[in-house]
């Protein structure tokens, strides 16, 4: 890596405790929603300077936090209960490329300065313990490649980061959504520590500061565990408020959007929900009902459950053809079907990754659905040597009235947005607008929230499957059906390939393995 992409580091390592204004649930938070749009909009021209001096602040900070027991020094700073306070801050100074930066208040020596500060270290730092993430582990994730940028499939509008191994999500926050995480930090440690839980994990928390930028102007940015990492090879994630009004996908159903769907795309695509065993139903559902009573009890709002869901017997074009099209959307999508059918019939899977590589040497979320619900399950019936599975321990699900096998991913996200005053007016003006819906909105009161989200997650997306969950049995004859099929598919694309071979030459022959049959066959197009 040059140098001179690297930040220095221009001071030593300032301690202090940070100040906040208590949680009140009549505070407007206008500052904070105006002060929002005006810093993203500043500093997203200037992304990746920022994420490159942020990754570096976070792996130097990480050398002034307790590694040993016996090793620790008392500051001068902290006092016993305020460590949820406390703050390592220190200045960096960046140089850049001028094609990096876009804005007019760069130095003329294309320098920037940066004050950055990691807000409760300490906190953070055993919480990364308790969930399994060492100081080692998450010093690789930040050391060797940049943060890479990825689109908010929400509507927040904040800027938000990759780790090179996607272990980690980094995004904005506004300036209260900090505060109240500082608040409420020695409490939400307690929630991961001591009880079983779904919320998703916060594991440090960072402010920046540029004396460049307007008067007392920060920029807060906290690490999430990433709930959906690469290795599990998601095929669908949807975003579950309860919610149906503008929960809907618009336009066809294609690859990419199977990553972003919402309440309404699920009923839709199951209709019936998703059977998942009796006991793991049942600890699912008391532990979501303590997760939303926390919340509700904080006035949260408008979170979500993000529920990533691994298909075991169909491909993700099975998937696309279980959305019906209407009109200028089903003629679209008829006619890009038909353009990609040469490449579709060379595609006998999809999948985000190449076949070569070896989904076993990836790294794996840290967030592990049965581990969080502190269930136990029967792996060798429902993992069947899955070396991924066994490793994350999803939750096994069969979609009901099929006979389709799946694993389910998912955490609670979003989950520091309070129903202030903001949020009030505008379901009050809902209330006036659109009486009969204003109830189905994203955003309503915390309680009528948690009655709604629980109602739609337990009558449309979980369902009991009491004494008939048929896993086994489906998995016999999916196995048996597909010794019996690799014979026969062979030679369909053999009687396939030779009708086509009197119109090609061997300069366009193209090579493909059969992923199901692990057999080489030669198209020829």
């Amino acid at each position: 890596m040059d140098n001179q992409h690297n930040p220095i580091n221009t001071t030593n390592v300032v301690e202090g405790l940070y100040s906040y204004d208590y949680w009140n649930p009549l505070n407007s938070h206008i500052a904070s929603y105006i002060k929002s749009p005006i810093q993203l909009n500043f500093i997203s021209s200037k992304t990746s300077v920022i994420g490159r001096s942020l990754r570096h602040a976070i792996v130097d900070l990480l050398d002034h936090i307790l590694r040993e027991p016996y090793e620790y020094v008392e500051n001068e700073t902290t006092v016993m209960g305020t460590e949820h306070r406390l703050y390592h801050s220190r200045r960096y100074i960046f140089k850049s490329n001028a094609n990096e930066l876009q804005c007019s208040e760069v130095m003329s020596d294309s320098h920037i300065e940066f004050d950055i500060s990691s807000l409760a270290p300490t906190v953070f730092y055993q919480i990364r313990e308790d969930i399994g993430i060492s100081n080692k582990s998450f010093r690789q994730s930040f050391s060797q490649q940049h943060l890479k940028d990825f689109t908010n499939p929400g509507k927040s509008g904040s800027l938000m980061y990759k780790t090179f191994d996607e272990l980690f999500i980094l995004k904005t926050l506004r300036e209260y959504e900090a505060r109240l995480l500082l608040q409420i930090l020695s409490g939400y440690h307690l929630q991961l520590s001591q009880r079983a839980t779904i919320l998703n994990r916060y594991v440090g928390l960072y402010s920046i500061r540029s004396p460049t930028w307007l008067s007392s102007t920060e920029v807060y940015i906290v690490v999430m565990a990433n709930v959906f990492t690469p290795s599990l090879q998601i095929n669908e994630i949807f975003d579950l408020k309860g919610s149906t009004m503008k929960r809907k996908l618009v336009g066809h159903l294609s690859v990419d959007k199977l990553h972003k769907l919402k309440d309404v795309d699920f009923t839709d695509l199951y209709p019936n929900g998703i059977l998942i065993p009796s006991n793991i139903y049942h600890r699912l559902h008391l532990v979501i009902s303590n997760d939303i009573k926390v919340l509700r009890k904080l006035q949260i709002t408008d979170f979500s459950l993000i529920l990533g869901i691994k298909h075991l017997d169909v491909t993700n074009d099975d998937l696309i053809q279980k959305r019906p099209s209407a009109g200028l959307a089903a003629l679209f999508h008829l006619s890009q079907k038909l353009a990609l059918m040469p490449i579709n019939k060379l595609r006998l899977h999809d999948t985000s990754l190449s076949a070569s590589v070896d989904l076993t040497s990836l790294p794996t979320s840290y967030l592990k659905p049965l581990k969080m619900l502190g269930e136990k399950t029967d792996e060798n019936l429902y993992y069947d040597k899955n070396e991924i599975a066994c490793r994350t321990l999803p939750i096994p699900g069969i979609i009901n009235r099929s006979n389709q096998r799946v694993y389910l991913y998912f955490a609670i996200i979003d989950i520091l947005q309070t129903y202030d005053c903001m949020k009030s007016m505008e379901h009050l003006i809902k209330k006036i607008t659109d009486p009969n819906r204003r109830l189905q909105y994203s955003v309503i009161d915390s309680h009528e929230y948690e009655k709604r989200i629980m109602k739609f997650l337990f009558e449309s997306v979980f369902i009991n499957a009491g004494d008939s969950f048929p896993w086994y049995s489906i998995r016999t004859s999916t196995s048996v059906a597909n010794n019996d099929n690799n014979s026969i598919k062979v030679e369909e694309k053999n009687i396939t390939i030779q009708k086509q071979n009197t119109n090609c030459t061997d300069e366009q022959s193209i090579e493909c393995v059969n992923l199901s049959t692990n057999n080489t066959v030669e198209l020829r197009l």
